[in-house]
């Protein structure tokens, strides 16, 4: 990137970076308990929520449960099961119809990131009536508080149950939207990990690469605080201690818990700190061939702290000193390469593969970096500043065939 255009996007940061200091990032209350959901909505007198629940989950006897109990103290609530993966213009739109037409005062949230973002999404909608989608990708667009929103997770990885983030698709060009907002964090988070012992390890394993990444771009970014950098560093132990674990055992109660708290942590970090090319990249490339998020940004994730270089060395020794992965005595730069080697460790065990293997077609390549430039250029804080050039080498790189 040249020094003008380096000097342009680093003000861009400074100065969201400064705005963003003086903004009030709320922590959600947070609950254990699935059956907690009854007495928030009792607690904040909301007698008809519309209940966004993934289509698994909504035939579980937990859900069945607490329709139950919601039905006893009659709450009139609405179900919605259509939210699948990748959260669509359409998905939203027709929520929100649903929203209005039921004459709902909440929203519940319980599944995975793609259930949540959706219903942020049409959190948005019902909070700003003349506006659409695409108004809301503009810096500070976002004025009203959206309604009394509750978010369980039923995956341990994207952390949308406290981050200010969503990312909506449009399903006519496969733009992913990623749009970021403080009101955007849900009011009440409920971390039961019970939900979470019949995950297929194929979800366990991306949510938590994505979890990873979360965490890793948070503490590399240039407007890292003490408060996420403690978080980032936690989550990333967690991980390490407890991701494979959970991979192996879905019914390992501690490495589970401690992943949905690890998710939690990472959340908490990237929604201050942001994320980097490694979340703009996947986004370009997941939104043209729909492949799953954290199956993208696991295979980036090396390949983008390796375009990083020397910029990241001395954080990423500080992330081996905190893992202990080598002696104390190494160079930043060998601590630094300890850290990319067990990731790609990391994703080898779990089945995550080094390379799109030719996934991506040589005519797209150049779309595709552009895309996940003008998603992360001039707004996200990284650690050094890519051109579009440099964004098409990492996918050149990250596309070899094994």
């Amino acid at each position: 990137m040249n020094v003008f255009s380096g000097m342009y996007c680093r003000a861009v940061q400074k100065i969201i970076f400064l705005f963003q200091s003086s903004l009030v990032f709320r922590e959600p209350e947070l609950y254990s308990n699935l059956e907690d959901i009854e007495t928030i909505l009792i607690k904040n007198n909301k007698i008809n929520p519309l209940i966004v629940v993934s289509n698994t989950v909504s035939k579980s006897k937990r859900f069945k449960s607490l329709i139950k109990a919601l039905d006893k103290m009659k709450i009139n609530y609405v179900v919605d099961t259509s939210v699948s993966h990748d959260p669509t213009f359409k998905v939203v739109y027709n929520l929100k119809q649903k929203y209005i037409d039921n004459m709902c005062d909440a929203f519940v949230a319980i599944g995975g990131g793609s259930v949540i973002d959706a219903s942020k999404g049409c959190a948005l909608l019902v909070s700003h009536l003349d506006k659409k989608i695409e108004d809301f990708r503009k810096l500070l667009s976002v004025k009203n508080e959206m309604p009394l929103f509750i978010a369980c997770p039923t995956t341990a990885g994207t952390g949308s149950e406290c981050t200010a983030a969503t990312v909506i698709t449009n399903e006519e060009n496969n733009d992913k939207f990623a749009l970021s907002d403080p009101k955007l964090i849900p009011h009440y988070a409920i971390l039961d990990d019970s939900l979470l012992d019949s995950l297929p390890s194929t979800i366990i394993s991306v949510t938590g690469v994505d979890a990873l990444s979360h965490a890793i771009e948070a503490y590399l970014g240039i407007d890292e605080t003490e408060f996420t950098n403690e978080k980032a560093l936690d989550a990333i132990k967690l991980i390490k201690e407890n991701l494979l674990d959970f991979y192996n055992d879905p019914s390992n109660d501690n490495a589970r818990g401690n992943m949905l708290r690890a998710s939690y942590l990472a959340g908490l970090a990237f929604t201050r700190a942001y994320v980097g090319y490694v979340h703009s990249l996947a986004h370009a490339i997941g939104g043209t061939y729909h492949k799953a998020h954290g199956y993208c940004i696991g295979i980036l994730l090396p390949y983008v702290l390796e375009a990083y270089n020397s910029k990241i060395y001395k954080k990423l020794s500080k992330i081996s000193d905190y893992l202990e992965l080598v002696s104390l005595d190494k160079s930043d730069k060998e601590k630094a390469n300890a850290v990319i080697s067990w990731i790609k460790e990391l994703n080898n065990k779990l089945g995550i593969p080094s390379s799109f293997d030719g996934l991506i077609k040589d005519e797209e390549l150049n779309k595709l970096a552009r895309h996940a430039s003008k998603e992360a250029n001039p707004f996200y804080p990284v650690p050094k500043l890519l051109n579009t050039k440099e964004l098409k080498n990492i996918l050149i790189k990250s596309n070899k065939n094994s």
